[in-house]
Formats: structure tokens, C-alpha cells, sequence
């Protein structure tokens, strides 16, 4: 693993495409971290008066979402600091923002302003309830959670008679997240054709309503009446869910397609092609009573056999199943390790780090990890040099109280 910047960036499809970001927590930071995993030249700007506090809460996310990047630690608001943000904007391609709505503009950073310095610039907001809207909620704060519970996507978890419950691990910042890398680029792709800059304005809320079309349409063909938390199973089909087997261990199946269905009523012993299991049945409806016996023999399929029993023999009959993993058994599994899932790197103390690989995977331009996540500040003056800095001007910078982290290139 190479430590050296301008070798360790020539890899990847990105290589050559220049990212600056301003983001903290999560979905910001894996918008822009995957564009630094595909081989941009990424640069975070974290806040000086602020640190990203994921550093300290959850180390592990703080580690995989922004390895691969260079760093400043500035406070941009002030007048030094938006000239040196804007000045970093000019060779840029993409800017990565996540705050609340209008926080830039608030800052007298616009949009506009932001094109003076680089008409071709790709910006990419990312807020928790968007940049335009009813005013009292652009301005709101938000997390995953929040984003959940208002998006109704909270509603659809847990169980029918219980409260609904927030899915984990964090999927609002990471579907968001991935929102932002997909405009990102989508909208870079038409800058580099045009010459001409986009904004993209994406929300926690919207991105977690746009994967609930299944759901949502439901619920717009029935009249709006809200479909029904489903648990571990679904709410029609039998042989759809969560089975316990003999060693305590769980699987899930899917029993769902004309072919799966005609298998699985073999399997069971029960007369495929009778008016019970009719020929091209794509389903199994649990209210009929030939769906309550489906789903009893299953039930009884699964207790009478080992987790590993089961999820092998449905497997053969290309049933869909899986065993219900943790994560030992994650790291345990021959799959994983052919696909090389996991992977370490150097952090940056030395010590080697393991996490969750590059995905997914290029064949000809393979992503890579060159570098762990950066401490506080530590390319502050190497990315002041590159912006056109001299070393008196970056040490004013730090006299003034612009830059933070540990002041070692440039003396007081």
C-alpha cells in the first residue's frame, strides 16, 4: 500500500477527477469516500471548531468513510477561510456539502459564488429535508433516524402489533450517501460534455420515499390504507420469512416465483397442480387453508434440520434461503474470503486496520486503498502549497486561527 499522494492516486476509474468535500457523520463522507475508493483525488475539509465527532463516537464508521482522502482543518466561514475554500473550488470537479439547508448560502458561499471561481463545478448538497421548500424545515437538523421517521420509512419496520422501530444499521445516511455519489457523477458526465456546472440538492427524506416504491405503491392501490409492518414475514405469502431450526440457529427463505413455488410444494411432500397448488402459482397465499398447511410443513421442514441442513438442501433446489449471518460467521465464510470482503490498512499511527473492502468491484480499474483516515489537519499545508499558498501565507493562516491540527511544517 503506497503512502505516496501522486503514485497512490493512479489507479482507478476516477484517477484524474479532482473532489472536495465539507461533510461530517456519514452520508456525506461515504458520498465522497467512495468517489476516493474509484481513484479521485479527494480532499475533506473538516471543521476547525467542530471536529467530524464521529472520530470519537464510532471510530470504526470515522475509519472506512474517510480513508483514501487528504485533509484540512479550517474554518471556512471566516473571510481567510472562504478565499482559501474558493481557491481550493477552482481546480475542483465536485463539491460535497452536507449540512442544513442553505448553510452555504448563509455563509455568503452560493452557489453562484462558487461557479465565479469554477463555472464547471459539479456541487452536491446533501440536508437532511432539501435547499428549498416550506422554510421551517429546510432549516431543521437531521440524522438517520430522523430521516426514517419522517420519510415513513420507520413505519414499515418492526412488527404489525407493536410500535414501529428504526431499521440499523443506518440506512437513511447510507442510501443518501449513495445518492449523492450517483448525482455526482451523473451530473459530472454532463459538466465535462457542456463546460457548464450543476447543482444537486439531495435530501435524507426523498432518498429514503424513493426506496419505498414498493411499499408506497402499495398503499396507493389500496385506496391509501398504510400496508402493515411485516416483521419477519410477509403479510400473504406462506414460506416467505424467518424459520427457526433444530440447532437454534435461523434461516430466511423466499418462497416467491412460479418456479421456486412448484419446488418448495414438492419438497413438502404436497400435490403440486391441484386445485390447492394450481400449475404457475406465483405464490403461496397464507388466508387459504392450503397456505396454512405450506407454511406448517415448512415450519416443521426447518425444526426437524440443522440451520446448515436446511440452507443447503433449499440451496440445491435453488430455493432461495440463507443461514441469518453474524458477523463471525461473515468473516468465517469461504465466499467472503474468495471475494476478498475484507481487507486491512495501515491507519494513521502504523497500525493495521481491517474493515470492509473496495465496492464493488472494477475489473480493468480496480479501486483501492491507499491511505487510512487522516488525524486533524495533517495536510493543511501540503493542500495550501497545491492551492498556491507560500509557506508565508499559509503561516498567517495559522497565526489567524484559520487552520487547526498539529502545526508541524510551518513554524510560529
Amino acid at each position: 500500500m503506497n503512502n505516496n499522494n501522486t503514485k497512490a492516486l493512479q489507479f482507478g476509474v476516477l484517477q484524474g477527477i479532482k473532489v472536495v468535500h465539507a461533510t461530517a457523520s456519514l452520508s456525506g463522507p461515504l458520498a465522497a469516500e467512495l468517489l476516493a475508493e474509484y481513484g479521485a483525488d479527494v480532499i475533506w475539509i473538516e471543521n476547525s471548531k467542530q471536529p467530524d465527532f464521529m472520530r470519537y463516537a464510532i471510530p470504526g464508521l470515522f475509519e472506512h468513510e474517510h480513508r483514501n482522502q487528504k485533509t484540512i482543518s479550517m474554518n471556512i466561514p471566516t473571510d481567510e477561510g472562504k478565499e482559501v475554500f474558493l481557491r481550493l473550488l477552482k481546480n475542483a470537479d465536485i463539491f460535497i456539502e452536507a449540512s442544513k439547508g442553505k448553510q452555504f448560502d448563509k455563509w455568503g458561499l452560493t452557489d453562484e459564488v462558487m461557479w465565479q471561481a469554477n463555472p464547471k463545478l459539479v456541487i452536491v448538497h446533501i440536508s437532511g429535508f432539501g435547499q428549498s421548500g416550506v422554510e421551517k424545515y429546510i432549516s431543521r437538523p437531521s440524522y438517520d433516524t430522523i430521516a426514517q421517521a419522517y420519510s415513513g420509512y420507520m413505519m414499515m419496520n418492526g412488527f404489525p402489533d407493536r410500535p414501529p422501530i428504526p431499521a440499523a444499521p443506518y440506512p437513511a445516511d447510507c442510501i443518501t450517501g449513495l445518492f449523492g455519489t450517483i448525482s455526482a457523477l451523473a451530473a459530472l458526465q454532463r459538466a465535462q460534455r457542456t463546460g457548464v456546472g450543476e447543482s444537486v440538492d439531495v435530501s435524507q427524506f426523498e432518498s429514503m420515499m424513493r426506496v419505498q416504491t414498493a411499499s408506497f405503491g402499495t398503499f396507493l392501490d389500496r385506496d391509501q390504507v398504510q400496508p402493515p409492518r411485516e416483521g419477519n414475514s410477509h403479510p400473504v405469502a406462506a414460506g416467505y420469512g424467518l424459520y427457526t431450526c433444530s440447532d437454534g440457529e435461523t434461516v430466511f427463505l423466499q418462497t416467491a416465483g412460479a418456479s421456486i413455488v412448484k419446488r418448495a410444494v414438492k419438497l413438502l411432500g404436497l400435490e403440486y397442480g391441484s386445485d390447492d397448488f394450481p400449475p404457475g402459482a406465483p405464490a403461496i397465499f397464507k388466508e387459504l387453508p392450503s397456505g396454512q398447511l405450506f407454511e406448517e410443513r415448512m415450519i416443521e421442514f426447518c425444526k426437524s434440520r440443522t440451520s446448515i441442513e436446511v440452507d443447503d438442501q433449499l440451496n440445491e433446489l435453488n430455493i432461495p434461503c440463507s443461514i441469518v449471518y453474524d458477523y463471525k460467521r461473515c468473516m468465517a465464510d469461504p465466499h467472503y474470503a474468495a471475494r476478498e470482503v475484507f481487507t486491512e490498512w495501515p491507519n494513521a499511527d502504523g497500525d493495521m486496520r481491517k474493515g470492509i473492502n473496495v465496492v464493488p468491484k472494477f475489473i480493468k480499474n480496480p479501486g483501492k486503498i491507499w491511505r487510512g483516515s487522516p488525524k486533524i489537519g495533517t495536510d493543511n499545508d501540503e493542500i495550501l502549497r497545491s492551492a498556491g499558498y507560500s509557506d508565508e501565507e499559509i503561516s498567517k493562516l495559522w497565526d489567524l486561527d484559520v487552520l487547526s491540527g498539529e502545526r508541524a511544517t510551518v513554524e510560529k
